[in-house]
């Protein structure tokens, strides 16, 4: 009986190996980054993104404080699926960028209860393309 033994070692990595220079690279969602597609629209600087909300807060106190800037497309305060706590954080659509913009300067860091919120501008993957 005559055996073949293979002479190739396996290839060890101790990490991720890349071919590109510094600079941009795309994510694994295969969404371009904001460098990629270039300025944002208008339509994308009136949806927000809103973090560290206190989790006894509800749907109606969260529109309530952003409707008080301006006219709301839309809201929603993210919650738990099965418990239906809320997970501290949500998005606004404003129907105008400046009243996004206002809610900004307004709200981000506003101290409720023990939490101090962060809103920002929310730019997904669809928004860009």
């Amino acid at each position: 009986m005559v055996m073949i033994i293979s002479t190739m070692e396996p290839q060890v990595s101790n990490g991720p190996t890349s071919n590109t220079s510094n600079g941009p690279s795309s994510n694994n969602r295969n969404c371009p980054s904001p460098m990629q597609t270039g300025a944002a629209t208008d339509d994308s600087k009136t949806n927000l993104i809103v973090n560290y909300l206190p989790q006894n807060m509800t749907q109606e106190e969260f529109r309530s404080l952003f409707g008080s800037i301006g006219e709301i497309e839309s809201c929603k305060l993210v919650r738990d699926k099965i418990t239906g706590q809320s997970l501290g954080y949500g998005f606004v659509n404003y129907i105008d960028p400046k009243d996004a913009e206002k809610a900004i300067n307004t709200l981000n860091g506003l101290r409720l209860q023990t939490k101090t919120i962060k809103a920002t501008v929310y730019i997904s993957c669809f928004s860009l393309l």
